[in-house]
């Protein structure tokens, strides 16, 4: 096929739309920069100076008069046969419509290009046609139809694969909940959207001026204050949404103004002064001018006060879509502000109102709400990303920290990694019970959730019991105050269960790319520093290259772990695995337990994770391998069940080695390969997906099976999973374990099976150790069960004669 031709030429231009229209979710001006550079290679390409233009045009903000450019450009678009194009020009120009022009009229013009916009195959180019379609069904006050655009859009993201059009998408269906009036949902939308996710610039400041918004409405002047001082008359508004910016300010106005702060309430509208009203919308004017009579009152100039009043009251009666767009507390402040000047009659006007539009919007809240709850959102997708947030607090795990962190400084950003420890928190535990104890914790993770909203780039995870991490990235003036800020988030003791816990922090910090190129380096050694300041009692300690030495306890336990090996310190134990439709033992699974000459029996937990850190893990690896194989062939012999299942690491499968030692062992113990599967946890996959993948191949050729392990807890996807050679699934034993008890865990754990029935993967739930558990997971479909109620781990030596003694489960 020529490189001319009209379809390479479509799908080129494809391309150039893509790179640009993404670019602008992370900086706008980098979207400018590369359109620039498109337009210069393009010579007299038109499609491509077309599309361009369009990506250039809409990197500034909708306003009014802006929509006779965007319908030039769909004519010119659609007689050069760029239909796609066409109908993303044709939906901006009725956007416009919402600055000043018939919004109605722009709303069923769109709804008749609907059609061939939900036609359209790219789905990117489907999602930039929709986009301008919110504004105008919340000018209409159709919030049904803002929600279902919003979720069509949250669906378009899930192919698109781009974090931040997805987080983007996330903010909309919080603000639909907040049109509709659910507050409560919005919030909780909202934070978690800007508090886990990577959103930046414009995307994330339209996120937390919504929730400043709702913040006031609910009176936290706490959680108001600190947003308006962050994100208030930025030096660089380029890239920020100029509606959005004046809707910041005019609440910045109206805050100061209710506190009486008249000075600092007159320079948020002085802001506004230069800035032209036709990029305002109706409702943004009624606001404004509700602003303005609250600063004059405030001040206590009774005459402007009245005509600011008497000029809101005549926009509210002139808009010209429906009132409900006002948000509500609009109605209660007018109200106020009547009633002042003596208008008690036109004040319960007001209330009354409100009141009705209150009603209205309440049947909008529950058709809202059935929207959302109806949203196809893909069960597998969802419960991936639930597994890269901590269940107790909702943040960021480790894997989830890494990944957005690598992300961050593939864009060039320099992350700074500030890891901190709750002073005593086993004594807040021992001392007031576990209950307390994890209502401590998410309130200490709440409280750097708060300081997220206050950054740019900025992630907070809790990576172990009482140990947390905040990612901040960006410019050093923002990073500049982090350790004022540290020593002040804590200063104010936590109430909790209705009762004050005062605690204490460590702080380590590490600082990108001085300490690390990487998201792990750098997690290491601000873990590194969080130590020397707990053996220190330092609360704030930044890493040196001089913290790092020698253990003498560490050494020893490195030329222990090798010995132990040599001399048979260790013990085989292995677990059965039932088949659930008819309780019988299928496979087992092979653990290790240290019988330490001087420390007794060492649990895997005290020195795998020490062995793995260490490159010390291979040896072990084979002496389990070995045992397995040994024990494999005589199970076979015996013509009982001889799968057993081994746990690799990824220092393991990511040598070259490994493939050849398991042929050796093969054959040195008379073991068959299909009696032998081999265990990898999901998050040692996606460490070195492309290494790890092709020797999981190679493996697979020799005739051994693949499990993913400890399913849930790592950051898989489904495009690596599709590529695995595994056939089975491990549950991890946090989703079974309360299942049935628990909505938010059941859905996962179903949604988890679901996944492996639909990818052809036998599923196995970990952990289960009561017959509630066991029957859950048979009635959801799981193919096996591990856990307590089956069997517990057993000595080897002892397999045989529970195996011809019937296995009989254990809770049975």
């Amino acid at each position: 096929m020529s490189l001319s031709s009209p379809s390479v030429l479509a799908d080129a231009h494809r391309v150039a739309f893509r790179q640009v229209w993404l670019a602008r979710y992370g900086s706008p001006g980098e979207a400018q920069a590369l359109a620039e550079q498109y337009l210069a290679e393009a010579g007299d390409d038109q499609r491509l100076i077309l599309r361009m233009q369009l990506v250039q045009r809409r990197l500034d903000a909708l306003h009014a008069g802006a929509g006779e450019p965007y319908r030039e450009l769909a004519v010119r678009m659609q007689a050069l046969g760029d239909v796609p194009g066409s109908l993303i020009a044709q939906s901006m120009a009725l956007g416009a419509e919402n600055f000043g022009g018939d919004a109605a009229g722009a709303l069923a013009a769109y709804e008749q290009l609907s059609d061939a916009i939900y036609g359209m195959q790219d789905p990117l180019e489907q999602h930039a046609a929709m986009g301008s379609s919110l504004v105008l069904y919340q000018a209409a006050g159709d919030l049904v139809g803002y929600m279902q655009q919003a979720c069509r859009m949250l669906q378009l993201t899930q192919e698109i694969d781009h974090s931040g059009m997805r987080s983007a998408a996330l903010s909309n269906l919080g603000i639909a909940f907040f049109l509709a009036g659910d507050e409560l949902q919005a919030r909780i939308q909202l934070e978690q959207a800007v508090a886990s996710n990577e959103l930046g610039g414009w995307v994330r400041f339209g996120a937390v001026t919504i929730l400043a918004e709702i913040y006031a409405s609910a009176g936290d002047f706490e959680k108001v204050m600190p947003l308006l001082r962050m994100w208030s008359f930025p030096s660089k508004s380029a890239g920020l949404d100029s509606a959005t910016l004046a809707h910041f300010h005019v609440l910045g106005a109206e805050v100061f103004a209710s506190l009486g702060q008249v000075e600092e309430a007159v320079a948020y509208l002085d802001f506004l002064t230069d800035r032209s009203e036709d990029q305002h919308s109706h409702d943004l004017l009624c606001l404004l001018a509700m602003a303005r009579a609250m600063v004059h009152q405030a001040a206590g100039r009774p005459a402007e006060t009245a005509a600011a009043t008497a000029e809101a009251l005549r926009l509210v009666q002139t808009m010209p879509r429906s009132e409900r767009t006002l948000a509500p507390r609009f109605w209660s402040r007018m109200a106020e502000l009547v009633s002042t000047q003596g208008h008690w009659e036109q004040a319960y006007g007001l209330i009354q109102r409100y009141r009705l539009l209150d009603q209205a919007k309440k049947r909008d809240m529950a058709a809202v709400r059935r929207v959302a709850a109806q949203c196809q959102l893909d069960a597998s997708t969802r419960a991936i990303e639930a597994a890269q947030r901590d269940r107790l607090t909702g943040l960021g795990n480790r894997e989830r920290l890494i990944a957005v962190g690598d992300s961050w400084i593939a864009r060039g950003l320099a992350p700074h990694v500030a890891m901190l420890n709750v002073r005593r928190f086993n004594a807040i535990n021992q001392a007031l019970g576990q209950d307390i104890g994890d209502a401590v914790l998410q309130a200490v993770a709440e409280r750097l959730s708060q300081v997220c909203i206050r950054f740019d780039h900025a992630l907070a995870g809790r990576v172990y019991a009482d140990q947390f991490v905040l990612v901040l990235a960006g410019e050093a003036a923002e990073l500049a105050d982090l350790q004022a800020m540290a020593s002040d988030l804590f200063a104010t003791p936590l109430q909790v269960a209705g009762q004050w816990v005062d605690i204490s922090t460590a702080w380590g910090l590490s600082y990108g790319p001085d300490h690390g190129s990487t998201m792990h380096r750098l997690m290491s050694h601000a873990e590194i520093a969080l130590h020397e300041g707990r053996r220190s009692d330092a609360s704030w300690t930044v890493y040196e290259p001089s913290l790092v030495r020698a253990d003498p306890l560490q050494l020893s336990l490195i030329s222990e772990l090798k010995r132990a090996a040599q001399d048979d310190e260790f013990t085989l134990l292995v677990q059965p695995k039932f088949r659930l439709v008819d309780n019988a033992v299928t496979s087992f699974e092979s653990l290790i337990r240290w019988n330490h000459p001087s420390r007794g029996l060492v649990p895997p937990v005290d020195f795998i994770p020490f062995a793995e850190s260490t490159g010390n893990i291979r040896g072990i690896t084979e002496w389990v391998l070995r045992r397995a194989m040994l024990l494999s062939a005589q199970l076979r012999q015996a013509g009982l069940v001889s799968q057993i299942a081994v746990n690799v690491s990824v220092h393991d499968v990511g040598s070259a080695a490994f493939p050849a030692t398991l042929s050796e062992l093969l054959n040195a113990t008379g073991a068959r390969a299909e009696d032998i599967r081999l265990e990898l946890t999901e998050g040692a996959v996606m460490k070195d997906p492309a290494t790890v993948i092709d020797r999981m191949r190679e493996i697979n050729a020799q005739g051994f099976e693949w499990s993913v392990d400890d399913f849930g807890t790592g950051q898989s996807s489904l495009a690596y999973l599709h590529m695995l050679p595994v056939s089975e699934l491990k549950i991890d034993r946090s989703f079974v374990r309360g299942a049935a008890g628990a909505s938010t865990t059941l859905t996962l754990l179903k949604a988890a099976i679901d996944l492996g029935r639909n990818l052809g993967l036998a599923t196995v739930g970990e952990g289960a150790e009561t017959e509630e558990e066991w029957a859950l997971l048979r009635q959801l479909g799981c193919t096996t069960a591990q856990g307590w109620y089956g069997a517990r781990p057993m000595p080897e030596q002892g397999l045989l004669s529970w195996l011809q003694g019937g296995a009989p489960l254990a809770g049975g």
